[in-house]
């Protein structure tokens, strides 16, 4: 029992994220079937958010200032990277 118990401590935030990512994809779908986009993209963002929560907690990787200034970092280099390497878009004029 007391090795069930600090298991479920272990891994409280795994089963929290996993929990809220059900409860999105559930919540998700039923929007979807009563038509209500907005609500159907709020939880498809819920999802994706509790998503790179879990497996950031798997890596072991935490929020602190410099790990956003580093990530905000390659974010930007990529995509001026992505910016410069992409052709130019041609708009008609009678667009």
């Amino acid at each position: 029992m007391s090795a069930l118990a600090t298991s479920l401590i272990v891994m409280r935030w795994g089963l929290v994220s996993a929990g809220l990512m059900y409860m999105a994809s559930v919540m998700k779908i039923k929007c979807q079937q009563h038509s209500l986009k907005a609500a159907s993209v709020a939880f498809t963002g819920l999802g994706l958010f509790t998503s790179c929560w879990f497996v950031m907690g798997l890596l072991g990787i935490d929020f602190t200032i410099q790990n956003w200034q580093a990530m905000t970092t390659v974010a930007t280099d990529a995509l001026n990277y992505a910016l410069q390497q992409s052709p130019d878009i041609f708009i008609p004029n009678n667009f």
